[in-house]
């Protein structure tokens, strides 16, 4: 029995995650007309820094896509370093265009993080969800809710 508890341990220690909570603001960098939208966002709470969304997208469904968060430290300044990334891909969720083809809101939008470095290196997979919506004074920015679990 002595022998079997470091490997439950172990392998209990690789089935936990974390849950990564964070807010996101910022605008729709790139038109939807050619079928993908591009984002920047700033993220801010447990993972802040800058998160970038490419956004393949078809009839409302989002069809793929990826993503690259830059995680700054806590209180960063403009000549703060990053302490890694995190990247990954698109998977499901809806965006809906207003008839601009300006992106208003983006809804159950599906991550999988695939890589991480600097602090994250060791990060080789993972799951999140972000949902945005436009703000209501300036239907140009959007806002939401990033969840990432790794």
């Amino acid at each position: 029995m002595k022998c079997l508890l470091p490997t439950f341990v172990l392998l209990l220690a690789l089935l936990i995650t974390t849950t990564y909570n964070d807010t996101v603001s910022g605008s729709q960098t790139a038109s939807a007309e050619s079928g993908s939208v591009a984002f920047n966002l700033h993220a801010t709470g447990e993972l802040p820094g800058m998160l970038s969304l490419t956004v393949r997208h078809e009839g409302g469904n989002i069809t793929g896509g990826t993503w690259k968060l830059t995680v700054l430290p806590a209180n960063a300044d403009a000549t703060s370093n990053p302490t890694g990334t995190l990247t990954g891909t698109l998977s499901a969720g809806t965006l809906t265009l207003d008839t601009n083809g300006i992106a208003t809101a983006a809804s159950a939008v599906q991550l999988t993080v695939q890589s991480g470095s600097g602090q994250f290196e060791a990060i080789a997979s993972g799951t999140g969800t972000l949902t945005l919506s436009a703000d209501p004074e300036n239907s140009t920015k959007l806002g939401g809710p990033l969840a990432l679990n790794f």
